[in-house]
């Protein structure tokens, strides 16, 4: 779900894409002085797909069949220098509110004072252009059609996923598997270098709810067009770097989706689609999909073209030379930065398990290929309900950790490994399953939980100021410990974050099912109210079940009639 020179002295990163512009200028010794930069298009076939993805979110579905026209895609994001001839131009009024800063809860610090031109991200001429809403991007397409005699415009979502897909049908267009390492040859993306130098840098910490590529893309925020591997069709930056704005009105799903490519159009529409991610998350599949406002206001948000073609088939088209040869220096002169960031991470260690667990102590082990003896190990315990964490052991030589001073409530634990002064991605966190019992009737926060594997705990912007930790269930169990002081009907009310179309959070008892409580309407935290179940007298095992990615739990309520 941004910045310049307001939040810190020129930091590292500024600094070098400073140099990368300076640099680029001395050796190329030309400037752009044509009135407008045509973009090298990439030629996209004719041909048909299967577009979303029936293993996805529900907004991901049906995938369905699309017949698909020849047409022209930008191989690049557009980028600063790009959209600098549309405003000098046209002295076009783009928004100066842009929500551009880093604080330590990452996005939305102090004011939304950046620009198109002055924002953090505007590292230099050949960073992708942001802090736009979508119709400052339909404006741009406009003019450089004006100028160009060539009908530009924002992609359609069919022509985004095929020309993405390149004619693969695997969950990403380089393989199947997630967190594979191979991402960063392709993208720039949350990975282990910003991982371990966004604290630094930013004071934000990728560390609480973020999925991190266990890879070194070498770049914190967003990067110069064109630096990764492209996809198969020749486009790059596709995936990562910066979400990029679509033509279509936002839908929940793809029912009554059109097939021949073309957008989803409606007459009133405020949210239309992204796609693409950005450098702040994980690699997003070839199908997956996110709204946003049609005024929206950020500096995570680009764009890229697509060129009409009417179905004809036209070869790639180079674009304008001068730009595409300062370009390429720039994309030169940052590999050559690379180095400095070429650090070798060690792996995350495996099979972290509890062995015995009790209030007096904690013991750990887990799994590690030892064919280095420098590694040592690092080991961190959560508190759930606070979301704080600690270091508690440090220079470990062997695979094992016993806790000799346990919270009284259930801990999570994780640990990482340390070879020459870096360190790995933090292994998933385990739960030490010390029950909180909760005595009915009683409100019980969603982190609340005796044990809640491959779920993370989190922070909401959106929530109470007081009560923004919440249990990320996505389609997991969360489980608690509950005391029913007699057989009897209750009433449950619970705080849910639905992530759109129709769901159902499900309550069970040990293997009883207790209910489904239905979730519908828009994407958004709400809270679900006038349920009974029918609890017997005793201390039982009461688990809630997400039942789609982004699905969450604040809290719930089981209160007497």
């Amino acid at each position: 779900m941004q910045y310049r020179n307001l939040l810190f002295p020129l930091s590292i990163p500024s600094l070098l894409s400073s140099v990368i512009l300076s640099h680029t200028n001395a050796v190329a010794g030309q400037k752009i002085t044509a009135a407008y930069i045509e973009p090298p298009m990439i030629a996209i076939p004719a041909g048909d797909f299967y577009m979303g993805s029936d293993r996805g979110q529900d907004n991901e579905k049906p995938a369905h069949k699309v017949l698909m026209p020849a047409f022209q895609m930008a191989k690049y994001e557009v980028t600063i220098a790009e959209f600098r001839k549309f405003i000098e131009a046209t002295h076009y009024q783009a928004p100066q509110e842009c929500t551009h800063r880093i604080g330590d809860k990452w996005f939305g610090s102090g004011k939304s004072d950046g620009s198109w031109d002055n924002n953090i991200y505007a590292h230099s001429e050949f960073h992708p252009v942001v802090c736009i809403t979508r119709k400052d991007a339909i404006a741009y397409a406009k003019w450089l059609s004006q100028q160009s005699g060539k009908q530009y415009r924002l992609p359609t979502e069919a022509e985004w996923e095929y020309a993405l897909r390149g004619g693969t049908y695997t969950r990403y267009f380089y393989g199947d598997e997630p967190l594979s390492g191979k991402s960063c040859e392709y993208a720039n993306l949350s990975d282990v270098y910003a991982l371990h130098e966004s604290p630094k840098q930013y004071d934000a910490s990728y560390k609480s709810g973020y999925t991190i590529e266990p890879c070194n893309d070498h770049e914190l925020t967003t990067s110069v067009v064109g630096l990764y591997k492209a996809n198969p069709f020749g486009i790059h930056d596709m995936i990562g770097n910066v979400v990029e704005r679509l033509a279509d009105c936002y839908q929940n799903s793809y029912h009554d989706a059109p097939t021949d490519g073309s957008a989803v159009t409606k007459e009133q529409c405020d949210t239309y689609v992204a796609r693409g991610g950005s450098w702040h998350w994980e690699a997003h599949r070839s199908s997956q999909r996110m709204p946003i406002g049609d005024n929206f206001v950020a500096a995570l948000e680009g764009f890229r073209l697509v060129q009409d073609t009417q179905g004809q088939a036209l070869p790639n088209q180079q674009g304008n030379q001068t730009f595409v040869k300062l370009l390429t220096h720039a994309q030169e002169h940052a590999k050559k930065d690379w180095r400095k960031t070429n650090i070798q991470y060690p792996t995350t260690p495996k099979g972290l398990e509890v062995v015995s667990s009790s209030h007096e102590a904690v013991t750990l082990q887990w799994q590690y290929p030892i064919t280095n003896q420098k590694v040592s190990f690092n080991v961190y315990r959560q508190d759930p309900i606070t979301l704080t964490q600690q270091h508690i052991a440090s220079n470990l030589k062997q695979p094992t950790f016993t806790d000799p001073k346990p919270l009284e409530r259930n801990m999570r634990y994780a640990v990482s490994a340390i070879l020459s002064n870096t360190e790995s991605i933090a292994s998933d966190f385990v739960d030490s399953g010390i029950s909180t019992i909760h005595q009915l009737p009683a409100k019980i926060e969603g982190e609340a939980f005796s044990s809640a594997p491959n779920i993370q705990v989190s922070l909401s912007g959106w929530e109470e100021k007081d009560d923004r930790v919440f249990a990320a269930l996505s389609k997991h169990s969360a489980h608690y410990t509950v005391n029913v002081p007699t057989s009897n009907m209750y009433k449950l009310q619970a705080r849910v974050f639905h992530p759109g179309s129709t769901q159902h959070l499900e309550f069970w008892l040990g293997d009883k099912l207790l209910t489904k409580a239905e979730l519908t309407g828009e994407r958004s935290w709400q809270t679900i109210d006038n349920i009974f179940i029918d609890l017997p007298k005793g201390q039982h095992q009461l688990s809630v079940k997400g039942q789609a990615p982004l699905m969450a739990l604040n809290w719930f309520i089981i209160s007497t009639l």
